[in-house]
């Protein structure tokens, strides 16, 4: 029924047009033209048909850039990175002393262990060191001890932690009202002297610089290792049970440690330190 009014609608043309909802969707589309107006037409397609003079076109490429900064105009970052602490007089007097009498040993450190080595030595690290590959060559750059056989170079005693200013009070008696007041002071600071200067600690002491080292400047000697591979220890069986209970618990273990060979132990000279070359 709604196919043969649409039939009689489009063949008969005194009558008015259905609705559009009853039109195929290609009905919908609008058939009015629209003129190209100067209104319709964006600012940029209207100004693309105006000519401009070369003169013109110069005199707004100036304009443009002089209200840019150039990049010789833009203020760099100042640079940050704080020189290298100097040598002192007795460092820069006895380690040309120290380099020139061989062989060297040193007193690294990896993973805060402490590790005597010279050079050849082979050193089996009590865990697995991850992402190192068998070949790969190490720089060991933290160490407190170097030394040869008359000479030896050590790292300055950590600094201790000294307590912070706390306070303290007292009772006094009041001679004219008989009441007890309590007078509350600043202690003073400890490692100051009564003039208010620092009093340096010792070299050493057990009780406060436990458990803190102190390394040696990287930039004095140089120290590398080769990693040899990694070893496993033979697998262990531990059983564990509990009162009052048949059931046995077996953990395995299978340990593996990595192989660590001593490539070279070298005293750097000042020239190299000095001129700052990466080694």
């Amino acid at each position: 029924m709604l196919s043969r009014n649409v039939k009689r609608a489009l063949l008969d043309s005194r009558w008015p047009l259905p609705p559009t909802f009853l039109l195929p969707w290609a009905a919908t589309l609008t058939t009015v033209s629209h003129a190209t107006e100067a209104s319709n037409i964006p600012p940029p397609l209207v100004n693309a048909g105006q000519h401009v003079s070369p003169e013109r076109l110069e005199r707004r490429h100036d304009q443009t850039s002089s209200d840019t900064p150039s990049a010789a105009s833009i203020l760099k970052p100042a640079n940050t990175s704080t020189p290298p602490p100097a040598l002192s007089e007795s460092v820069r007097t006895l380690l040309p002393v120290l380099a020139a009498q061989g062989p060297h040993y040193i007193t690294a450190h990896l993973y805060d262990r402490p590790y005597l080595l010279t050079a050849g030595d082979t050193v089996r690290l009590p865990f697995h060191m991850k992402n190192v590959e068998p070949g790969d060559v190490l720089r060991l750059n933290r160490a407190s001890v170097l030394g040869s056989r008359e000479y030896t170079l050590k790292a300055a005693a950590a600094t201790p932690a000294l307590k912070s200013p706390s306070m303290s009070s007292s009772l006094a008696l009041d001679d004219t009202t008989g009441s007890l007041e309590s007078h509350s002071m600043v202690m003073s600071e400890p490692g100051l002297s009564s003039s208010g200067s620092r009093i340096m600690p010792p070299h050493f002491v057990p009780h406060i610089a436990a458990g803190k080292v102190s390394y040696l400047d990287e930039r004095l000697f140089v120290c590398r290792a080769v990693v040899m591979g990694v070893e496993s220890e033979p697998l262990r069986v531990k059983e564990k049970t509990k009162r009052r209970q048949r059931k046995i618990k077996k953990v395995k273990s299978k340990h593996r440690y990595t192989i660590l060979r001593v490539k070279e132990v070298r005293v750097r000279s000042l020239e190299d330190i000095e001129g700052g070359r990466e080694e």
